[in-house]
């Protein structure tokens, strides 16, 4: 009787241990580690004040630890962009673009070139793919399509 229960108790405490450990190691998973392109759009922008171009600009990112980090062109220069930050377990993530205005015509205020600017992007992120969206001011689309 003693034998039967020990094993009882056994039993009962392996599947615990089991599933404890599995999303214990899932919690950790990289699971969006890899090398992604980036298309981030912004349309034409229009308000009372301001009227800018819109653009389109391609590069490429990568996510290391479920750390996004992405540059296009040469850091500091004009048309530069640095996007980077984390992605969270369940795929969101509020990410920042810091840049360098190239184009005064396609800039919010007909900023001048070289003047350096900032935003946080709001994306969600599936295994293959993700969207987001600037924040505030001026609308951009950011698609993310792993490579």
């Amino acid at each position: 009787m003693n034998l039967l229960r020990l094993l009882k108790l056994a039993g009962s405490l392996t599947v615990p241990l089991a599933a404890l450990g599995t999303s214990a190691a899932h919690a950790q998973e990289p699971k969006f580690d890899g090398k992604w392109n980036v298309v981030m759009t912004c349309p034409p922008h229009s308000s009372a004040k301001d009227e800018a171009l819109g653009y389109t600009h391609r590069f490429t990112a990568e996510v290391l630890n479920n750390r996004l980090t992405g540059t296009r062109g040469t850091e500091g220069e004009p048309g530069w962009h640095f996007l980077h930050g984390n992605i969270d377990a369940d795929g969101s993530a509020l990410l920042r673009l810091e840049g360098v205005v190239n184009n005064p015509k396609h800039a919010i205020n007909n900023a001048s070139q070289g003047k350096k600017y900032t935003y946080q992007v709001k994306a969600q992120f599936d295994a293959n793919a993700g969207e987001g969206q600037r924040v505030t001011s001026r609308v951009c689309h950011f698609k993310f399509n792993r490579r």
